[in-house]
């Protein structure tokens, strides 16, 4: 390989757009620098090719998601996912307040020991009406907080059990503050429309209501419980697994629904929360396909460094891979328009 050869092959780190301004004339630079005879790239020229390589692809990335498209797609999801979020919390308080509304006053004392959670579930419906009435930096303020809750919670759950298997809540929440600390030009009441904010209340309703509904209505029969565990976290009586599904779906319908341009963009947005949840759910555990985990009388081991390598890289690289395709689907269409 010739000393052309080889900074062309280095050059192909760049990003293409950037490769066509400016390859020749940062070669041509090159190649008159080089020593006579010089087979090789010097490990200065390489190393400052591949950090100005990194540099663009940041840059790139930057005035991608600066557009209207992303701020606005930013301001919605971050809306959706503190809603979640807060479905995610209430339920148990709800549920005990419930019961004790219901005749059920017995281990009132201990049903205090929620109050954190409950608080942090309040918090979170706080940063959702903020978001909803276009408060997108004191939401994220609040949202800063809620993250910081929500990953103690993961870090001690690790450091009890070895259990990574509530993480995608984490990276849930840890997204919030910094999409609602996006400006958009419009808030995301504006961009989702009121049919779409009443949706979003209907299945933020059923689903923190679920187990309350179950429970009180005693029309759940609690000794055949649905064992979809990867999904509703433990398993469920019937109703309440009705009732969760159908709240699921209806946040699923709001994101679906949305035009082409938005909808590709949310469910880009959401593609490191889903393989996070696949991964810890289904891929690490003592019978998981892949990376899977010894256990030691019964107990699941610690994961290995190349198990925390891949749960960190492997969202990222697909979500970068979701919002390439997107990106080269809209240029092509585009260029065939």
């Amino acid at each position: 390989m010739t000393l052309d050869q080889s900074y062309r092959w280095l050059m192909a780190c760049y990003p293409r757009a950037y490769r066509r301004q400016y390859e020749d004339e940062m070669i041509g630079v090159l190649l008159d620098d080089a020593r006579p005879g010089q087979r090789r790239p010097a490990m200065r020229d390489a190393l400052s090719l591949l950090g100005g390589a990194v540099g663009a692809h940041v840059r790139q990335a930057g005035v991608r998601f600066s557009g209207y498209a992303w701020r606005e797609a930013a301001q919605a999801i971050g809306l959706i996912a503190a809603l979640m979020l807060f479905v995610r919390d209430a339920r148990v308080p709800v549920l005990h307040l419930a019961m004790f509304a219901d005749s059920y006053p017995e281990g009132l004392g201990e049903r205090f020991v929620l109050w954190p959670v409950g608080l942090v579930a309040l918090l979170w419906l706080t940063v959702a009406v903020s978001a909803v009435f276009g408060w997108g930096r004191a939401a994220a303020a609040i949202a800063v907080c809620c993250a910081a809750f929500e990953v103690v919670r993961v870090a001690e759950a690790y450091g009890q059990y070895s259990t990574v298997r509530n993480l995608w809540p984490a990276v849930l929440a840890a997204m919030v503050p910094l999409m609602l600390a996006v400006r958009a030009p419009r808030s995301a009441t504006a961009s989702l429309r009121r049919w779409r904010l009443g949706t979003l209340a209907a299945a933020t309703l059923m689903s923190v209501g679920a187990p309350s509904v179950a429970q009180v209505t005693g029309a759940d029969d609690s000794t055949t419980p649905v064992y979809g565990t990867w999904i509703f976290t433990v398993g469920v009586g019937r109703i309440e697994a009705i009732l969760l599904t159908a709240g699921y779906l209806l946040f699923a319908l709001v994101i679906l629904s949305t035009p082409a341009v938005l909808r590709r963009r949310l469910l880009a947005l959401v593609v490191p929360v889903g393989v996070t949840l696949l991964l810890t759910r289904v891929g690490l555990g003592a019978t998981g396909p892949f990376l899977q985990r010894s256990t030691h009388d019964g107990v699941l081991a610690a994961l290995t460094p190349t198990q925390w390598l891949a749960l960190v890289l492997t969202p990222a690289l697909l979500f970068a891979v979701a919002v390439a395709i997107l990106h080269r689907r809209e240029r092509s269409g585009t260029q065939g328009a």
